[in-house]
């Protein structure tokens, strides 16, 4: 995984100065931190519990971008990612479906929920600079790849049935956890938006938001009646390191 990491790093490097050599145009390649607050969530949102608890975890991300401007305004930006996204919650939820290989049931009651992503994700960005030359505000698609992914909920208390609002057998306090980890997809894509702010001559703040065109499990699965899809937000610190010519 790391050899990979370090082969698109070097790609990117490699190959914004030599689109600046043939487009005459000025190249910016920097590297960047930051970290991500979201997660997975059902859509459509009806199916988001009323009583929904979040316990959000921070992870560093490491990434390196390149930029080709131009002309004053617009500019184009790739980046390359590694990142780990991960979220937990309380929830209560009220006839959720959950189907397997061998019934439908429905459960009611209290549960926690975990979910961890690890990402390698390439955005590219269409990039519009304000006049004040520190502002700037992008948008455009990403593409990512699942890494290492969990996903595991464990019921608390409450009942299941096997028809809704009906009492079939109640929650055991040593129910097993629910794993979906072997269920969930490699891959995601999406758009994503964001605004920057230029701190210091060769610093910027940005800010994003992305949001994710798929369902995290592999086609055919039957776990759910809705999809979960990514959603989350974004704060880095960049630092541009290079400026061609």
């Amino acid at each position: 995984m790391k050899i990979l990491v370090l082969y698109s790093l070097v790609a990117i490097v490699i190959a914004t100065p030599l689109a600046a050599q043939q487009h005459a145009h000025p190249v910016t390649i920097g590297i960047q931190v930051g970290t991500d607050i979201g997660g997975a969530v059902p859509v459509p949102f009806k199916y988001l519990p009323e009583a929904y608890n979040p316990y959000l975890n921070l992870n560093l991300s490491l990434g390196a971008t390149a930029g080709l401007t131009l002309d004053p305004s617009w500019s184009v930006h790739a980046e390359v990612i590694y990142k780990t996204v991960s979220l937990n919650a309380d929830a209560r939820v009220k006839n959720q479906k959950f189907q397997d290989k061998d019934a439908i049931q429905y459960f009611t009651g209290s549960a926690y929920m975990q979910q961890r992503f690890t990402l390698l994700e390439v955005p590219v960005n269409a990039t519009y600079h304000l006049c004040n030359d520190r502002d700037r505000f992008s948008c455009g698609f990403y593409y990512a790849r699942v890494i290492e992914a969990m996903f595991h909920v464990k019921p608390r208390k409450g009942f299941i049935g096997f028809q809704p609002d009906i009492v079939d057998a109640p929650v055991a306090p040593d129910m097993e956890v629910m794993r979906f980890d072997d269920s969930l997809d490699s891959w995601d894509a999406g758009v994503i938006a964001g605004y920057d702010h230029k701190l210091f001559p060769h610093v910027l703040l940005g800010l994003r938001f992305s949001w994710g065109f798929k369902d995290i499990f592999k086609r055919g699965n039957r776990y759910f009646d809705y999809r979960m899809t990514h959603a989350r937000g974004s704060v880095i610190l960049a630092y541009n390191l290079f400026h061609f010519p």
